[in-house]
């Protein structure tokens, strides 16, 4: 057996030895449970709709409908997640654009923006964000 012929042997004893130990390493990493089955993630119920008022819906059990009635607004909440809500509120975000080559704009507070200015309706409990309002639908359920 020459030089050459030995430093071969060696060679393919250490990458036979150090391919052992590596799958050695490998099985003890993983061991021999089985990883435990993945659950569903939670999602949110399908939007609710309705053809005369907003709606905002969650799975834990929240329904709430925001109706515009002429200079007013009434909102409903049914609550049943089996625990007491904060105070209900809403925020409403007026979606009129600026006029253009205007440099100031006065805002004003109207009671109740015109439902066609009405960008977005959040629903609001003790001033926590719970989330969007489904706008009217046509067609959806009254």
């Amino acid at each position: 057996m020459g030089l050459r012929s030995r430093s071969r042997s060696r060679t393919l004893v250490r990458a036979s030895f150090l391919a052992g130990l590596l799958t050695v390493a490998l099985a003890a990493c993983t061991g021999g449970d089985a990883p435990p089955p993945e659950e569903s993630p939670t999602t949110s119920p399908p939007p609710v709709t309705s053809a005369d008022s907003y709606v905002f819906t969650d799975s834990a059990g929240i329904e709430a409908r925001i109706a515009i009635e002429s200079e007013g607004a009434v909102l409903t909440v049914t609550n049943d997640t089996g625990a007491v809500l904060p105070r209900a509120g809403v925020y409403v975000l007026d979606a009129r654009a600026v006029p253009e080559g205007e440099s100031e704009w006065q805002v004003e507070r109207p009671s109740v923006p015109e439902a066609k200015h009405i960008g977005l309706v959040v629903m609001l409990f003790g001033g926590e964000d719970y989330g969007a309002f489904v706008p009217p639908q046509p067609g959806g359920a009254s």
